[in-house]
């Protein structure tokens, strides 16, 4: 499979994903959003910042093409109240089975971590696994609990 089909295959995966907001509050496509922040991580971005920048930064072509309805993506603080809100466990159920299907469970790898900074007498020590797809470089999904 090309990259092309891999990644519309990725986008139509995220489609099944419910959208957190009322019938009211949708003035941008979710599915936009998603496809935003894939080719924003394409070209690099890291942060929701960067994401928001990338998309700020685009021509009303683009934005189009992203699947908007409007000419502008949007807002920094309206992208991070919708990845807030999104239901995690459902999200990251959709992006293992595309990882599965797609790259396999063999490529598949899982890490496991003290965060640095969070271990004293008065705080527990907060623990991390993850498992991540390789190929991909995506991570799968996150857990954290205290030690």
């Amino acid at each position: 499979m090309d990259k092309d089909a891999v990644v519309t295959s990725l986008v139509e995966a995220l489609a099944s994903v419910p959208d957190p907001r009322s019938r009211h509050g949708r003035r941008h496509p979710l599915n936009a959003i998603f496809r935003q922040t894939l080719a924003a991580m394409l070209c690099g971005a890291q942060s929701l910042s960067a994401i928001y920048q990338w998309g700020r930064l685009q021509d009303v072509e683009t934005v189009r093409a992203l699947g908007y309805t409007r000419d502008k993506t949007l807002s920094l603080s309206r992208l991070h109240d919708i990845y807030s809100a999104l239901d995690v466990e459902e999200l990251e159920r959709v992006l293992a089975q595309w990882a599965q299907e797609h790259l396999g469970e063999d490529h598949i790898a899982i890490d496991g971590k003290a965060v640095c900074g969070t271990w004293g007498k008065e705080t527990p020590g907060l623990q991390l696994v993850a498992a991540y797809a390789v190929r991909a470089g995506l991570v799968l999904a996150q857990k954290g609990g205290t030690a």
